[in-house]
């Protein structure tokens, strides 16, 4: 898996953020597209929206929010 950054502390809305899984708080970050089918037949992936991920560095679990959600990095 590609990584886009290095592990850090991250948080959302002024929280920070701790993996549910470990309570590891250093995360690698990720934006993926959220496909849909009627996008794809028509070949118009690059229109769908994104979303942000936090990859825990320890255990590799991933959360998963809105693109556009507050967030300091």
């Amino acid at each position: 898996m590609s990584k886009d950054s290095e592990a850090a502390p991250r948080s959302v809305r002024g929280r920070q953020l701790a993996c549910p899984v470990c309570r590891h708080t250093q995360f690698y970050t990720r934006e993926y597209l959220l496909n849909t089918r009627a996008a794809s037949f028509f070949n118009f992936d690059w229109a769908n929206k994104a979303a942000l991920t936090y990859i825990c560095e320890q255990c590799s679990h991933i959360l998963w929010f809105a693109a556009d959600a507050e967030r300091e990095d």
